[in-house]
């Protein structure tokens, strides 16, 4: 009787780096409908462009990485059998079992930074947002609250961006395969 081929599981790059995509595109959509329907001065619409704009680097930056870097450790399991799923409740304190037939998946993806490539984009992603988030502001289209809050999202960009600067001291990833 032949072996059933085991099933590929798709990389965890992959599966994340799709996940974001699809959360750009609805942020997108949200934010155009918000450009064209918010006709003041709005915290709303600026909030969600400098949302947006992170994710959309976040995802620039996870392409950039997976091009211009060696391959890392990738593990990725998925069991099928009996799931067992506990729910604790702290008042009254119960705690509810519930077992059946599941899957029971997990993957994680460790790759070593080669390159300056995606630090340096994400350090233009964050002057860009800075520089967008201002505009907003004089052009009377942001408020000071929308204003501050985007500011501080552009700052977290440029910090993912030192992060992301590769480390000669780095000990390279383990493959775990035998």
């Amino acid at each position: 009787m032949p072996k059933p081929k085991p099933r590929r599981l798709p990389s965890a790059m992959l599966v994340v780096g799709g996940a974001f995509t699809a959360c750009v595109v609805g942020l997108t959509l949200l934010a155009r409908h918000l450009w064209l329907t918010e006709h003041r001065p709005s915290t709303g619409l600026i909030a969600v462009i400098a949302f947006d704009w992170a994710v959309a680097a976040m995802v620039v930056s996870m392409i950039l990485v997976s091009i211009t870097s060696g391959r890392g450790r990738r593990t990725a399991r998925a069991r099928r059998g009996r799931v067992t799923v506990e729910l604790q409740d702290s008042e009254p304190r119960r705690t509810t079992r519930l077992t059946g037939p599941g899957v029971e998946a997990s993957g994680s993806a460790d790759i070593k930074i080669g390159s300056r490539l995606p630090a340096l984009f994400l350090f233009a992603a964050s002057a860009g947002l800075a520089v967008l988030v201002i505009w907003f502001l004089v052009d009377g289209q942001s408020t000071w609250i929308g204003t501050g809050f985007s500011l501080v999202i552009a700052f977290y960009v440029g910090n993912w961006a030192r992060n992301a600067w590769p480390r000669p001291d780095a000990p390279e990833p383990e493959d775990p395969s035998p």
